[in-house]
């Protein structure tokens, strides 16, 4: 398996315990929450990115996963520097966006624009989607008229 693969499963399963964890104490503050009766954090914009950033980044790293396992096949339709400038774009992206949602959360809009963090988040977005939308190009490329 070429090291970019290797690295893109590994970070992929990395990344999904990193989050299920967050995800885990997500839980245990929503249950104090609950327990003291604070429905104003139960109802906050704050959770519902924090719960956003965590499923988001649990999906995403599937993605890391698969185009790790799915490297090889890629590398024999396309040239090796445009895999991996599309690997590096889907892990620097997923982490750019991680974080730029839990910025997000902590960091909110000032009266009617945007918060800082959301141009952190969508400028990782954008990264995955390409990448994302490249790899499967890979694979379209791939595919031959009989």
């Amino acid at each position: 398996m070429p090291r970019m693969a290797r690295i893109l499963v590994s970070f992929g399963f990395l990344w999904i315990a990193l989050w299920a964890t967050f995800g885990s104490l997500l839980g245990a503050r929503l249950n104090d929450a609950l327990r003291r009766q604070d429905d104003v954090w139960v109802a906050s914009l704050q959770r519902e990115l924090l719960r956003t950033a965590h499923a988001h980044m649990n999906s995403l790293s599937y993605g890391l996963i698969l185009m790790g396992i799915t490297y090889v096949a890629a590398r024999r339709e396309v040239s090796e520097p445009a895999t991996l400038r599309a690997a590096w774009a889907a892990l620097l992206g997923t982490v750019v966006f991680g974080l730029g949602l839990v910025g997000e959360a902590f960091s909110p809009s000032a009266h009617n624009g945007f918060a800082p963090m959301a141009f952190v988040s969508a400028a990782g977005g954008l990264a995955i989607i390409f990448s994302f939308g490249a790899w499967g190009l890979f694979f379209l490329r791939g595919v031959r008229k009989p």
